[in-house]
């Protein structure tokens, strides 16, 4: 990685008469420049190629690699000598600017879904064969400050990875016993022959009726008593409604997939604000949405994403205590809800869907402790369910870090996937995904430990509508092929309200 700046400082008078005091302090800077800088490569460090004077200003151009990147070099050079020329010269910096930047990024290659999105970046990209090239004209000092740079720098970075992932191989790192599939349907076209769903207007929406509801509710109460109790997860309600600042705080969210979410815009608690909309909907039998528009706030919330929220909000801006760690809860209050757009699919992508989320804190080593053992019971009862299943390593969408190594030592895994069989179309459904963020969502919440001892965050996602699809996609729809363990939750199934077409 190369960064290649070309910035100047602005200062209260003219500098000429002083060159020589600033070529002193110029060539003083060396250490404060590479401090920082690991052991070992302090070549990689920022370095001052040139420099010159244009009346009150001081054109610099720097170098560096990826420790001490230039343009911190440039922030702390400013410091260095606004601190020198205000006391010996009393002279003022005024300003601090980045005319020209250039950064340069091996890579050793770019799918061309990467290209397309790092293109669309706000600044100029240029992806070549071995390399991105970004270059950025006219930073100032609070852009320089404000970590723009490096955010720039990481959004193209995280691209790459993704894709990177999407291409690869899938890691699998354990699998369940093959078993013989006699259903071969798929469970989303029974189900509404059956009457099991029925549509709803909504899109990616479906009424689920009574069987189907039953079944759900079977497979929630086994993941309840063989994984949530047995490891000791307090059960608690958690809201659905996310005000945008607490979503602001949730990484790779707004700031990764902000067309992936509802928003909730408040309605001003004025019946006159209503009066017109109220008018034109009683008159013509239509919702007027336009006039609606115009009545309705701002967007101030999002419908819960990812369910997690709340329970790192608990502790946003807070102190623990690592004697009180770990906590560990799960909430299955309700519905979960992504905009899919046009990647709605039948049972399998929904708009709206159930899930069960663990969510817990504590040291680094308790939080991989806790989502192995989560892990482990989750298969215990695909096991019991009797489906063909496979755990897999993945790379989060809200982090570059995926897995380090063969993914055998679970301790550098962010993430595990469980998937189940489908057998009508021989793919494969991911139904679990049991993740380690590591200290990523501590930073974004500012949770401290009350003597600065690292604790991490982990958390787990049952998604349980695709559980269930799974689960009949494998077993089929007559009770009496099911596996004990629901056969005897569910018992008869109930007959399915009838309506005359």
């Amino acid at each position: 990685m190369r960064f290649e700046l070309k910035g100047k400082l602005v200062f209260s008078g003219e500098l000429s008469r002083i060159k020589e005091d600033i070529d002193a302090v110029i060539k003083g800077a060396e250490p404060v420049l590479i401090k920082g800088a690991p052991k070992g490569k302090e070549t990689e460090a920022a370095k001052i190629i040139r420099w010159h004077i244009v009346g009150n200003e001081l054109e610099l151009e720097l170098e560096s690699g990826r420790y001490v990147r230039a343009h911190d070099a440039l922030l702390r050079l400013a410091k260095i000598l606004a601190t020198e020329l205000g006391k010996k010269h009393k002279l003022g910096l005024r300003g601090i600017f980045a005319r020209d930047y250039r950064i340069i990024l091996p890579i050793a290659e770019a799918p061309a879904k990467a290209v397309a999105e790092i293109k669309k970046l706000p600044h100029e990209v240029v992806v070549g064969d071995s390399s991105v090239e970004i270059h950025i004209k006219e930073l100032t000092e609070a852009e320089l400050r404000g970590r723009v740079v490096d955010r720039l720098v990481s959004m193209v970075e995280e691209t790459l990875a993704r894709a990177s992932a999407r291409a690869a191989e899938p890691m699998v790192v354990r699998e369940g016993p093959k078993r013989p599939h006699t259903f071969k349907k798929n469970p989303f076209d029974v189900a509404k022959k059956l009457g099991w769903i029925r549509d709803f207007p909504g899109r990616g929406q479906w009424i689920y009726e009574e069987p189907y509801a039953k079944l759900l509710q079977a497979i929630e109460d086994i993941i309840i008593e063989e994984v949530a109790r047995p490891l000791k997860f307090e059960e608690v309600m958690l809201p659905k409604l996310i005000p945008l600042e607490v979503m602001q705080r949730m990484p790779g969210y707004l700031d990764g997939v902000p067309e992936g979410m509802y928003y909730v815009s408040p309605p001003p608690r004025d019946p006159e604000a209503f009066k017109d909309f109220k008018q034109k909907l009683k008159l013509t039998k239509r919702v007027p949405v336009e006039d609606l528009k115009k009545i309705l706030k701002e967007p101030a919330y999002v419908l819960a994403p990812a369910q997690c929220e709340p329970f790192y909000e608990t502790f946003a801006f807070s102190h623990v205590r690592m004697e009180d760690l770990p906590v560990k809860q799960f909430d299955r209050s309700g519905w979960t809800y992504r905009w899919e757009g046009g990647g709605v699919e039948g049972l399998l992508r929904t708009q709206e869907f159930r899930r069960i989320e663990f969510v817990f804190l504590g040291s680094p080593e308790d939080v991989v402790s806790i989502r192995d053992a989560v892990v482990d019971q989750s298969i215990k009862v695909v096991d019991k369910l009797e489906m063909e299943w496979r755990l897999l390593v993945a790379t989060p969408f809200y982090m570059r870090e995926g897995v380090i190594g063969d993914g055998s030592d679970s301790s550098q895994v962010a993430t595990y996937d469980v998937e189940v069989l489908l057998p009508y179309n021989d793919s494969w459904l991911e139904i679990g995904s049991y993740n380690v963020h590591r200290n990523k969502f501590v930073e974004t919440f500012k949770i401290k430990e009350v003597k600065g001892r690292q604790v991490w965050t982990g958390c787990c996602g049952f998604g349980t509508s695709r559980w269930v699809v799974g689960f009949l996609a494998q077993h089929g729809f007559d009770p009496s092929r099911w596996p004990e363990p629901i056969r005897r939750r569910v018992g008869s199934l109930p007959p399915v309200p009838k309506v005359v077409e």
